[in-house]
């Protein structure tokens, strides 16, 4: 795959990545809030919180594993979900400095870890495929 080819496809799939992420969540909370209007704009802000993670954590691994060229590989899977896991906590650990051992108590914590990593797996596959040939 030629430079610009992997450029356009990280690019895609962070974009991608962080509306996913953020819809989800976004209309969880939308949801959750009993349908008030405004909290529909959380789909924005958790997208923009989830670009910022996904580029710092998701976009170098991404340029680590695309060297390999598997879609869909599992083994990719697992090394997103153990970064998602790293950056979810720190990320949570702005809200609250002191990290402590109880976000791992939390549903919440390996929900949006797991989800985290499905969608950019999910989309980096996607598009390392399309622009593979």
């Amino acid at each position: 795959m030629g430079f610009n080819k992997t450029l356009i496809s990280c690019a895609y799939t962070l974009a991608f990545s962080s509306l996913s992420y953020g819809l989800i969540f976004g209309l969880y909370l939308f949801v959750y809030s009993g349908f008030v209007p405004i909290a529909l704009i959380t789909v924005v802000v958790i997208a923009f919180y989830a670009l910022i993670t996904y580029f710092v954590f998701a976009l170098p691994l991404q340029i680590w594993l695309i060297r390999k060229r598997k879609k869909f590989s599992l083994t990719h899977l697992f090394i997103y979900a153990a970064v998602a896991f790293l950056a979810v906590l720190l990320f949570l650990g702005i809200d609250s400095p002191p990290i402590d051992f109880t976000v791992f108590k939390s549903l919440t914590y390996y929900i949006m870890s797991i989800v985290a990593a499905l969608i950019y797996w999910f989309w980096d596959s996607i598009f390392l495929k399309a622009y593979d040939s």
